[in-house]
């Protein structure tokens, strides 16, 4: 019988069988083998065994001891040769192996990447004796000794790499190294740099700023000032090359005359040519850039970005700009992404190794209140992915894909072979479990090739329980891999057979589509076992309430600890981007290099990529999940996770808020053609056509999404919404003053804020500041404030004071609501809403000219801003900074610090747009404040635009056309001014008669 002990990690002994139990898994005997094991062929005195597990024991006590447990050792282990040896102790290397033995062979004959392969984790990690300090210092010691060499073999190999031009291993090891200490400035510049000289000098600006900011989280450190310097050098080359006419010509090739300005008058409803950046969003978010919108959307996660300020295109910068839109269209022109999505096929789809998924258990062991074969399933692929170096499919994942194989049509055997297929795996595992009439269980498993359909071996094993059972099939599966599991797969999942097969079922309720199900059978999983780390992590991603999805999410991270190393990457990461952290990024980083067959890892990646600005870096992965999960389509409920439908939306979103409406609108209609059934593409394709004012088939869209979601409220501010963007007010109106008659809290809050919009855009702002307070009252009893905070739910009430002329009580109210510490949110979702209204508060006093604390307020944004992973966020110290250079009459200075602070002209702050549009009227430049303001007249309402109207951007416009010498658009605005402020508050009334005046002026003029 071989036997084999495993050090790195939990504790435990292996033989071809499985774990060994018995005298061998009592805590001093397995202390005993952890001793003998790390001395090697050294062995190791009974004086020293003496002093580190029986310490308190007299001489004849510990004597005995020893003896008893060497001679239960040997009966356990099945040979009285197992341990060798009287006065030292030494392991018989014939009979028994160690994984320490072998790194430390490894190292000796320098072999550092098997070295790397056995180190499975920290030395003996969570083992110790009870009240035996002695035993655990040495544990201390040892474990970071091994971890130290584990590192210095990372390094190696890393080091190697760099030395041999192998850039993509040298960024593995290098992340590796860097996972390990995420503070160290060494190996943070060897990821950078191997990512640089692979060509990813985005992903190498990435590592630095999450690098910056763990500093700053953990220790309250600055940067390593290499680490600054090296990404301040990345930043200029990126600047160099942008600004490469090259890059423009061929870009511009590529597309030809298709994007090139129209002759003649350009209309004022035309959408202008695609000629800027983007903002990101997380999929049906309400827009980031308004951080903490109306509470019922606070379910919703947030999404940042970071990317440089959109500026006239007749710059260099605006020339990038317009570069980007320009490869986006010769992408779709082109063909390319068929050509892309080949390049984004996994390792395992091109047969670059061996990937295995779990199929079914045949249950012929059930009975009326016990089935074994869905938790059997999961649980064997959970323990198969703990093996170093083995890559598996995750049962949730191979669930998914075999339910929508099978409502192809294909049969149940056909589907499950479909769905290994699909996920990318090379040889699938299935079984029958029975019930022995002693009651021991007996699993019988096979491997089948997935190429040619072979079985590739047969194995039965037994076990006195669910989790024995898959103990000892793990370990026979892979006995041919020379690799073991790490203890049993209770320890990382849960010791209750009940809770684990509550489990199961719930993850077979999500993927048919279940959420409500699903979440309940989770929750009884709890019930069972309140430990259980990945029931809390799938109740919480179920939640439709944000304060369930963050206390889901923190439950499960707190519990994570006892999960395998894929679930906890996964936990870390659902959390991550539910709180906004920056560490989404690293973490995705991991998951994609740990397990790329999963599409997890590259979701999280593309949203980290969006989050930073990155945005045609995000396609790639984004596309990537679309492309692994395909199937996945399949009309879901909205609650239902499905990570092809969210890289969609993030597609989609990324197109909409670069202001590409064309490239969205195809991705909204692709998305719709793969999943019919399902509302949510159709709100996707809905949101783009509202924006790109194809009016007539947006309703004919929303009428279609309402049949499959009845959805009140959404239904209602829909119609709300496309009547303002239409200009009709009184129905728009009407729609919203119905819903707060007659509408429960919910729908009287959203309707509030959408009168609110209303009335605003039709410069009622006195009438608009009352529903303000209203809106106010409720939000503020769903979700009270503490007694020390204003809420956020105060911003319509500021803004509408703020339209009105009231600038200090705006800025008063701006300033109060940066005292919000709602308790759901973590310090970054903090940080994100603290900016935001810091700003708001910043613009209004430079309103009511109270501009001496200008420079300090934008200091306070700053440091602020810091801990936010909003792009958005560090930008608007420069807004505060323009505004005080025009206070001061630095018109130049002004513009310049405004322009720097845009980072997405339809969907950034578009205050910053639109005193850049006036500044630019100011000098002369009426065609750059056009470019400035078309792009508002494409973002969403309710969100970052909500701080300026559509109907003021119609008045500057049309003051902007007529400087420019097109009475035709300029009429054509002034129109939309005359209707939208004819009933408005004084101030309004008399803009819109001078609007009424321009138009005669302009019309007799020609």
């Amino acid at each position: 019988m071989t036997l084999r002990i495993i050090t790195f990690g939990t504790l435990s002994v292996r033989s071809d069988r499985g774990t060994v139990a018995g005298a061998a898994a009592q805590p001093r005997r397995l202390a005993l083998l952890a001793l003998l094991a790390r001395a090697g062929d050294r062995g190791v005195t009974r004086e020293k065994v003496t002093a580190l597990i029986w310490p308190d024991a007299d001489d004849d006590k510990s004597r005995r001891a020893i003896t008893q447990g060497i001679y239960a050792l040997r009966q356990e282990l099945g040979s009285d040769e197992a341990i060798l040896g009287v006065r030292e102790l030494r392991l018989n290397l014939e009979l028994v192996t160690s994984d320490i033995y072998d790194f430390a062979a490894a190292l000796r004959g320098a072999r550092a990447e098997d070295a790397v392969r056995l180190y499975a984790g920290p030395f003996l990690d969570g083992f110790h004796l009870p009240g035996n300090e002695e035993f655990d210092r040495w544990v201390d010691d040892e474990r970071s000794s091994l971890a130290r060499q584990h590192s210095e073999a990372l390094e190696q190999l890393a080091v190697a790499a760099d030395a041999r031009g192998d850039h993509g291993s040298a960024t593995k090891w290098w992340r590796r190294l860097s996972a390990r200490d995420p503070l160290s400035a060494r190996y943070a510049i060897g990821v950078m740099r191997a990512l640089m000289a692979d060509g990813d000098k985005h992903g190498a600006l990435e590592h630095a700023r999450v690098h910056e900011t763990l500093l700053e989280q953990q220790l309250d450190l600055p940067a390593d000032r290499d680490v600054v310097a090296l990404a301040a050098r990345i930043r200029r080359e990126l600047r160099a090359a942008a600004r490469a006419e090259a890059e423009l010509q061929a870009a511009e090739s590529a597309v030809g005359t298709a994007v090139a300005e129209p002759p003649g008058p350009v209309a004022p409803d035309t959408p202008a040519p695609d000629t800027s950046m983007p903002n990101v969003v997380v999929p049906d978010a309400s827009e980031p850039n308004d951080p903490v919108p109306p509470p019922r959307r606070r379910a919703e996660a947030h999404v940042v970005a970071d990317v440089a300020p959109p500026v006239p295109s007749g710059t260099a910068t605006g020339r990038r700009w317009r570069r980007v839109a320009l490869i986006g269209v010769a992408l779709a022109a082109t063909g390319a992404a068929a050509l892309m999505i080949r390049a984004l096929r996994t390792p395992a789809e091109s047969g670059a190794e061996t990937v295995v998924a779990v199929g079914r258990i045949t249950d012929y062991s059930a009975t009326a209140d016990r089935r074994y074969g869905p938790p059997l399933s999961d649980l064997l692929s959970t323990n198969l992915a703990r093996v170093p170096g083995m890559r598996v499919v995750s049962g949730a994942r191979m669930l998914e894909l075999i339910r929508r194989a099978s409502a192809s049509g294909d049969t149940s055997a056909g589907a499950v072979l479909a769905a290994a297929r699909l996920a990318g795996a090379t040889e699938l595992v299935d079984g029958i479990v029975y019930t022995r009439p002693d009651g021991r269980l007996r699993l019988d498993l096979r491997r089948i090739g997935l190429r040619n359909g072979d079985i590739i071996e047969a194995q039965t094993v037994e076990g006195a329980d669910l989790f024995a059972l898959v103990d000892s099939g793990t370990a026979r599966l892979i006995t041919t891999r020379g690799g073991a599991p790490l203890g049993s797969v209770a320890g990382v999942t849960t010791r209750s057979v009940a809770a684990y097969s509550l489990y199961a079922q719930g993850l077979r309720a999500s993927a048919e589509g279940d959420a409500t199900g699903a979440r309940r059978l989770f929750a009884a999983a709890l019930d069972e076992d309140s430990s259980f780390a990945m029931a809390a992590y799938h109740y919480g991603r179920l939640a439709t309430k944000r304060a369930d999805i963050v206390s889901g999410f923190a439950r499960a991270l707190r519990l994570s600890a006892r999960a395998t190393e894929r679930e906890r990457l996964s936990i870390r990461a659902g959390w991550a981007w539910t709180m906004s952290a920056a560490e989404l990024g690293a973490v995705a980083d991991t998951l994609v290099t740990r397990y790329p067959q999963e599409t997890q890892g590259h979701l999280f990646e593309g949203i980290a990529r969006l989050q930073n600005g990155d945005f045609l870096d995000a396609v790639a992965p984004l596309q990537r999940v679309v492309t692994m999960d395909s199937v996945s389509f399949a009309g879901l409920d909205s609650v239902t996770a499905c990570d092809a439908c969210d890289a969609m939306a993030q597609l989609i979103l990324v197109y909409e808020l670069a202001d590409s409406l064309g490239a969205a609108e195809r991705e909204a209609r692709r998305w719709v053609g793969l999943d019919p059934r399902s509302a949510r593409p159709l709100l996707a394709l809905w949101d783009v056509l509202e924006r790109a004012e194809k009016f007539a088939e947006a309703r004919q869209v929303s009428a279609r999404a309402r049949q499959i979601d009845h959805d009140a409220i959404g239904f209602t501010e829909r119609t709300v919404f496309s009547a303002i963007r239409m200009g009709d007010f009184e129905e728009a109106d009407r729609v919203a003053r119905a819903a707060i008659e007659r509408g429960a809290s919910d729908a009287q809050m959203t309707a509030l804020w959408d009168l609110n919009i209303s009335l605003r855009y039709q410069g009622r702002v006195s009438e608009a500041a009352d529903v303000a307070r209203r809106f106010r009252v409720l939000a503020d009893r769903a979700e009270p404030p503490a007694a020390s905070e204003t809420s956020v739910s105060v911003r319509p009430l500021a803004q509408s004071l703020f339209d009105a002329g009231r600038y200090r009580e705006a800025a008063i109210l701006f300033d109060s609501s940066a005292t919000w510490r709602a308790s759901v949110e973590g310090p970054w979702g903090l940080a994100r809403a603290r900016a935001w209204s810091l700003a708001h508060a910043a613009r209004s006093w430079a309103a009511a000219g109270d501009t001496a604390g200008l420079a300090a307020r934008a200091d306070s944004i700053a440091s602020v801003a810091a801990l936010s992973n909003s792009g958005r966020d560090k930008r608007l110290p420069s807004y505060i900074h323009g505004l005080l250079f025009l206070a001061r009459g630095d018109t130049s200075n002004a513009m310049a610090a405004i322009s720097n602070s845009i980072y997405s002209l339809p969907a950034g702050y578009t205050r910053e747009n639109y005193d850049l549009a006036r500044l630019q009227l100011r000098v002369g430049r009426p065609r750059d404040a056009i470019a400035s303001l078309q792009p508002i007249m494409r973002g969403k309402l309710d969100a970052s635009n909500m701080y300026v109207t559509q109907t003021e951007v119609h008045e500057l416009l049309a003051q902007a056309w007529e400087a420019a010498g097109r009475s035709d658009s300029a009429s054509a605005h002034y129109a939309r001014v005359a209707r939208a402020w004819e009933h408005g508050d004084p101030p309004y009334a008399q803009r819109a008669e001078e609007a009424r005046r321009r138009i005669s002026r302009t019309v007799g003029a020609r």
